[in-house]
């Protein structure tokens, strides 16, 4: 399949999904010849759907000398096979998602799972229900993320459609009108959007729960395809991202060099062990402030060799503190 004929059905399938009367094929031609610059004829469309309909619940509705084709709700599996791991892989995932709290996704995950062990043989059933009461994960942040405003969020992104949002800033405490195209959503301890604000004209995130108003509209958008998520999540620490590029190289005692390989070695991008034991960190951000936090944290345990901006807030802070003290 050619990269147009993807773009195409995808378009087609978007179409679909948000369209609860369904649309004929002479609609989606029309809809489609406005949004994409490349001239499609209508025997196209019909292929098209034929294709979709071998892999997506695509149906058909007669309605006088029109057909009106839908994208049906509901997605039937086929039988699945699975092994013991596996199975024990869904009790982990349901316990997970419990721990995440209640909003759209997790609640529809907790159902899925549920009825995935609800399907299973009486023995496996009853085995993995007692293990699932001796089973628990704990996971910090469930509360608070805004959970009744991100199936908008995802419906938006599914749909490929601009969303108007009330925002209220974490560093000024105003609130604001944004138009953004959301891109993806993560969860950190707490939801996050990623997408194009328009009016800052460039990638920002925004936090779930600072969001209290969010509306989708009627603009579709088309995401910017040189943006790649795992390349533009590598250069944060914790959670913020900028736009700047800080190569950070610390230095750990030996004594807190195996804590910190064990414990926070996966966040590195080079690790380098010493002859005298210790540990040289490196980790390119493209924020210093929660990197800074962290590395104030380890106190006597290591030292900052760049940049010389985080050097600078290290020795600041010890400053400060060290007056607040009566040590100065």
């Amino acid at each position: 399949m050619s990269t147009n004929a993807v773009v195409r059905q995808q378009f087609l399938l978007r179409a679909l999904a948000s369209s609860k009367n369904g649309r004929t094929a002479e609609d989606l031609h029309r809809e489609l010849s406005k949004s994409l610059p490349d001239e499609v004829s209508l025997r196209t469309i019909y292929r098209d759907i034929d294709d979709l309909s071998a892999i997506f619940p695509v149906t058909e509705e007669q309605r006088g000398q029109k057909t009106y084709y839908m994208l049906l709700d509901s997605f039937k599996l086929e039988e699945i096979y699975c092994s013991f791991a596996e199975l024990m892989a869904v009790i982990f995932v349901n316990r997970l998602l419990e721990s995440l709290g209640r909003d759209p996704i997790t609640e529809a995950g907790i159902k899925l799972t549920q009825r995935l062990i609800a399907g299973l043989p009486e023995p496996q059933r009853l085995y993995l229900q007692e293990i699932y009461q001796n089973f628990r994960v704990e996971f910090s942040g469930s509360e608070g993320r805004g959970a009744q405003i991100l199936q908008v969020f995802a419906d938006a992104i599914r749909l490929q459609k601009a969303v108007k949002i009330q925002y209220n800033a974490f560093a000024s405490g105003e609130s604001s009108e944004r138009i953004i195209h959301p891109y993806t959503i993560y969860f950190r301890q707490q939801y996050y959007i990623v997408a194009w604000c328009t009016s800052r004209d460039s990638i920002r995130e925004f936090r779930l729960d600072r969001i209290q108003e969010a509306e989708i509209l009627e603009t579709y958008f088309e995401p910017d395809p040189s943006f790649d998520y795992e390349e533009y999540s590598k250069r944060c620490w914790l959670a913020l991202k900028g736009e700047e590029d800080y190569r950070v190289v610390l230095r750990f005692t030996p004594e807190y060099s195996p804590f910190i390989k064990e414990y926070m070695g996966n966040k590195a991008d080079v690790l380098k062990d010493l002859p005298d034991g210790s540990l040289e960190y490196h980790k390119t951000v493209s924020m210093l402030d929660e990197i800074f936090a962290w590395v104030l944290s380890m106190g006597t345990e290591v030292e900052v060799l760049a940049p010389e901006e985080l050097k600078t807030m290290v020795k600041e802070s010890v400053r400060k503190q060290a007056e607040k003290l009566g040590l100065l």
